[in-house]
């Protein structure tokens, strides 16, 4: 078992900006870091009430979210929806010509580089 203060050193440790197993008290530990986070989590946070919703805290704003079952029900299909256009996608590409691939490769590089540009540019504040 760890202490509440190693639990929290290894947060820090494990989701700092920079990760770095350096200073973290669970380096030398036997076992993976996860499986001593976990065992703390079990340990001492309480089970959640059955009331049919289940919390989550989000990332965002740090409050908790409260999913009901038609909620999850909309998340699944939204998410049979996206598995669905990517076995398309999939098709359509493994169909498409060297030339055309090169293209859609172009594409998508170019969508990453620009969606990267955008989340440095608000982490400097010029947006």
């Amino acid at each position: 078992m760890i202490t509440k203060e190693e639990f929290e050193k290894a947060v820090e440790c494990c989701t700092g900006f920079t990760v770095s197993c350096e200073n973290c008290p669970l380096s030398e530990k036997d076992f993976k870091c996860g499986v001593y986070l976990a065992e703390y989590l079990k340990e001492n946070e309480p089970a959640p009430a059955a009331t049919g919703t289940s919390s989550e805290v989000s990332k965002d704003t740090g409050s908790i979210l409260h999913l009901d079952d038609s909620t999850k029900e909309q998340i699944c299909q939204a998410y049979d929806t996206v598995d669905e256009a990517c076995t398309d996608i999939i098709d359509i590409y493994e169909g498409m010509s060297a030339c055309e691939r090169r293209a859609f490769d172009v594409g998508e590089v170019y969508g990453k580089i620009c969606s990267t540009r955008d989340k440095l540019e608000n982490m400097k504040g010029t947006n």
